[in-house]
């Protein structure tokens, strides 16, 4: 069955100016969705057909996302059913179809005014295509009755989705917006669609007389998502920014081939501040002691997610990258994970600039080459009982994630593909061979360009070209400038149902860990309002002062190399009566005596 506007949404006011909104299915017509005063009520065939004929038809559509829940710090959450009103087909994988969504329509479920800026900026995002959901349908031939299979889930890849049917809650982009239908107990299996953002390319490759489905798929994830100068680095909870699964796939009639590669910000904190023309300065925002914990759950994380890891690092060796990525590189040698996490140095544009593209293959593949041929490639062959499990995966980056990322991620993609079309049994004949990596040559420089747009705001920049590339970084500058604070904006709103800029927020993300964020604002508020209940009050030592005041300039004289280090004046204060004397001023407070032989909590050192 093809996909067509199989919802209709009615509406009406009745007297007392309540709106009501109606949700049907006219492929399925045995229930119906009824919206009104904040609720959801499910009505039979019977008790739709005496109501029905009270509203008029407002719009068909050809799905629904959800209900978005927004709330602007006024004690009101404003409702709106967001549909999907254009989509297009990207191509069929198994017994799915995949659409990418081109625009949607929000239909607000109150009657007074609301904030429509706002809702025009998240409809922006939607509209972007960069989201896509996947429709599973059967018909069968006898009866021509409508049997729903199991759906397949863009969320997973194909390794993840043979051992679980549970959707990847880090490339699910539209969850909060299922979460008003779930606190009515409604099956959003059957009402609603999942989304991801990122780019999703399906191209058939003739072999003979059967068709072989070529697909990238890459799924960015929502748990640090936004725009490339709000967000950067790493957060608390070890999620990095600009984070996307790459996939490179084979899909012959029951066999699959299944290639992994991840991307993702250096996890640190870090940030690029001010505005940014030309070459951009980049600033830590947090001291090593602090950012290492962070950095050190990065890794536990795409280590349990993915197997073992090689960090490939991309930066340069020059100014602010290179601080950058001396940092990084300091940060993984002190890591508990150093020697189950190999790293190593690329300086891309060093080695491969002017199109010296062979540097790929000398020098990188060679310091690589024994954990390419060890994490392999994921691949099932039902009819030979044949199965293989990748074992780990590349985590490359470069400042942005972007461009540089996107060429070495091709070069190790088509690497893979000769020994995905040997065990698929399809590199026989040169013709074919010469097809499918000219298919996915493309659809990685068209890959590229889609997750540069979400981030950057343009298309990646190639380095062929020094006009494009000119002119690219040009609309980036003029984008990332003026135009992403309101695009920040949107995607915590799609996110969150708030913006988390405001400042009602502000007490949320203090008390709150982020996956709190979900939960209708109501429950926030009263969460915080109680915070009382499992807070407790704790005294805290603040030790503020100044050391090093001259910037280190001192550090190669004589005069000085006696000087006490930094951290046995701060750190082992209590070591010392001396130091501890030094370091707090017992005389000012009496009641202080009994921490002497402790050291403060907190420091603040100019």
């Amino acid at each position: 069955m093809v996909l067509g506007k199989q919802f209709r949404i009615y509406h009406k006011t009745d007297q007392n100016n309540v709106y009501s909104v109606l949700l049907e299915n006219k492929n399925d017509r045995s229930e119906t969705l009824l919206f009104e005063s904040g609720a959801i009520g499910l009505l039979t065939a019977q008790e739709i057909e005496s109501v029905k004929p009270l509203y008029k038809i407002l719009v068909d559509v050809y799905g629904c996302l959800g209900v978005l829940s927004l709330n602007l710090g006024d004690n009101r959450n404003y409702l709106y059913l967001v549909c999907v009103s254009s989509c297009v087909s990207i191509g069929k994988i198994q017994n799915s179809e995949i659409f990418c969504i081109n625009e949607t329509i929000f239909i607000p479920l109150h009657s007074f005014q609301s904030d429509l800026d706002r809702i025009q900026d998240v409809r922006k995002i939607l509209n972007s295509s960069s989201f896509y959901f996947a429709w599973t349908t059967n018909v069968t031939a006898s009866s021509n009755v409508r049997n729903n299979l199991p759906k397949f889930d863009l969320t997973l890849c194909c390794q993840r989705s043979e051992r679980t049917n549970v959707t990847d809650n880090r490339f699910f982009w539209n969850r909060m917006l299922f979460l008003h239908f779930r606190s009515f107990n409604v099956n959003t299996d059957r009402w609603l669609l999942k989304t991801i953002c990122g780019s999703v390319n399906i191209n058939t490759v003739y072999v003979a007389h059967q068709q072989a489905k070529a697909c990238l798929i890459s799924r960015m994830s929502c748990e640090r998502a936004g725009t490339r100068f709000n967000v950067r680095g790493v957060n608390d909870f070890g999620h990095v920014a600009n984070f996307v699964e790459t996939e490179q796939v084979i899909f012959m009639d029951d066999k699959i081939s299944s290639y992994l590669l991840i991307r993702g910000s250096i996890p640190l904190f870090w940030e690029q501040t001010g505005v940014q023309v030309g070459t951009h300065k980049l600033k830590l925002s947090r001291g090593n002691e602090i950012s290492h914990p962070a950095f050190e759950r990065h890794l536990a994380q795409i280590l349990h997610l993915y197997g073992d890891q090689v960090i490939i690092n991309l930066v340069g060796n020059k100014e602010s990258e290179f601080m950058i990525g001396s940092t990084y590189k300091a940060h993984h040698k002190s890591s508990r994970f150093q020697n189950d996490i190999a790293y190593v140095a690329f300086d891309y544009h060093h080695y491969c600039s002017r199109g010296r593209e062979e540097n790929l293959t000398s020098i990188l593949k060679e310091k690589v080459k024994r954990q390419l041929e060890n994490f392999g490639f994921y691949y099932f062959i039902p009819n030979e009982n044949q199965k293989n499990l990748q074992k780990g995966t590349f985590r490359i980056n470069c400042i942005d994630c972007l461009d540089r990322t996107n060429r070495v991620q091709t070069f190790f993609g088509l690497e893979i593909l000769h020994k995905q079309l040997k065990t698929l049994a399809l590199d026989e004949k040169s013709t074919i061979v010469g097809r499918f990596f000219e298919v996915f040559k493309n659809m990685w420089q068209v890959n590229g360009d889609q997750i540069s747009r979400i981030y950057a705001g343009t298309g990646a920049l190639e380095g062929k070209s020094k006009l494009r590339d000119g002119t690219l970084s040009v609309a980036r500058t003029i984008q990332n400038n003026l135009l992403d604070n309101s695009k920040q904006e949107a995607f915590d709103i799609l996110l969150t149902g708030k913006p988390l800029l405001a400042d009602f927020n502000e007490k949320f993300r203090s008390l709150l860990p982020n996956q709190y964020f979900h939960l209708p604002s109501k429950i926030l508020l009263s969460i915080c309002d109680r915070h009382f209940e499992f807070t407790k009050i704790d005294r805290l030592l603040v030790a503020v002062g100044t050391w090093n005041v001259n910037g280190g300039k001192h550090f190669n004289s004589i005069i000085y190399k006696k000087t006490d280090p930094l951290s046995d004046w701060l750190l082992d204060a209590n070591k010392s009566k001396t130091n501890s004397v030094n370091l707090l001023d017992l005389s000012l407070d009496q009641s202080l005596g009994e921490i002497e032989t402790n050291s403060p909590d907190l420091f603040a050192i100019g």
